[in-house]
């Protein structure tokens, strides 16, 4: 089993770049705790929605697994252990990025940091709006992924019944934002829990202040991914692969990059417009927060240790 995620890991390096960038980005954010049970259910619900749709066609529709292309991948169910994984940093960036939209900013020079409230990290806003987000990087995943045997992931899966989006069923993209919401909702419900329990977020467990240009992690890393794939696809297209419908290749990226390229110049307008400064109540606001939260967690520790 090890040799076998091993393999996973190695063999399709991106993979684990990502999360890695996903540990190191919610640890900032949110302290240990709260990656590791984001990481944990992220995997759950999403092998939980694999499954169900290898086996009954909901909630991503019909799809199968090539289980000769992956006889060294660690399968669980059938299911690939990176694949279900994946959607535990796609899932994080898209609601950390959501916060950033929704949030306003502290900004020094190219030091810009998030002044986001318990309200906007829990509310219903940022919980759709992460679940669109996640939707959108699928918008590019999936029709390259499709075409994984001319790159590094394999031709490991097929729609039985090919959609109209350049191959991807539709009912696919209702899988991913149902999974998405699932996701963030627990998450949003865990973070609640954890606080009650004594344990506050990112601003006690670290201990240290926020990194310089911190704020900007979030949308950064969304970009990274979805770069990635549109890279990868117009490599693919201009391969010289006779195999390769260079020219649907290439529309494939072209109009990926139109799906990302709104929510892009929204990103660089929240960063450059004074409009979306924080003012000083909102930053007294949320410095009140973070003591409270040092409070909070002081009054905890005795009674851990008793």
């Amino acid at each position: 089993m090890f040799e076998n995620l091993l393999w996973s890991l190695s063999f399709r390096p991106y993979v684990t770049v990502f999360m890695l960038a996903f540990l190191a980005l919610s640890y900032l954010e949110q302290g240990w705790k709260r990656t590791f049970l984001w990481m944990v259910s992220g995997y759950l619900v999403a092998f939980l929605a694999e499954w169900s749709s290898i086996n009954h066609g909901i909630p991503f529709g019909w799809y199968s697994y090539h289980a000769p292309a992956l006889t060294r991948d660690l399968l669980i169910c059938g299911v690939p252990f990176f694949d279900s994984l994946s959607f535990s940093f796609l899932s994080y960036v898209s609601f950390s990025f959501a916060q950033f939209l929704l949030s306003p900013l502290w900004k020094q020079g190219w030091d810009v940091q998030r002044i986001t409230s318990r309200e906007t990290r829990n509310g219903p806003a940022t919980l759709v709006l992460g679940a669109v987000l996640m939707v959108v990087t699928d918008l590019v995943i999936d029709p390259i992924a499709l075409q994984g045997r001319f790159w590094a992931l394999g031709e490991i899966y097929h729609y039985p019944e090919p959609g109209i989006h350049f191959g991807v069923p539709l009912v696919n993209y209702a899988g991913w934002f149902a999974v998405a919401l699932v996701t963030l909702w627990v998450n949003q419900r865990v973070d609640a829990y954890l606080f009650r329990q004594g344990t506050p977020p990112h601003r006690s467990e670290r201990k240290t202040r926020n990194l310089p240009g911190q704020g900007l992690f979030a949308p950064l890393f969304w970009t990274g991914i979805v770069v990635f794939q549109l890279k990868v696809t117009v490599d693919v297209a201009l391969s010289g692969n006779p195999e390769v419908d260079r020219d649907r290749l290439l529309l494939q990226a072209f109009t990926g990059s139109f799906i990302v390229l709104p929510i892009l110049t929204l990103a660089c307008t929240q960063i450059f417009s004074p409009s979306r400064r924080a003012s000083a109540a909102e930053i007294a606001q949320w410095q009140q927060e973070a003591r409270r939260d040092a409070a909070a967690l002081a009054d905890a520790v005795p009674e851990a240790e008793t």
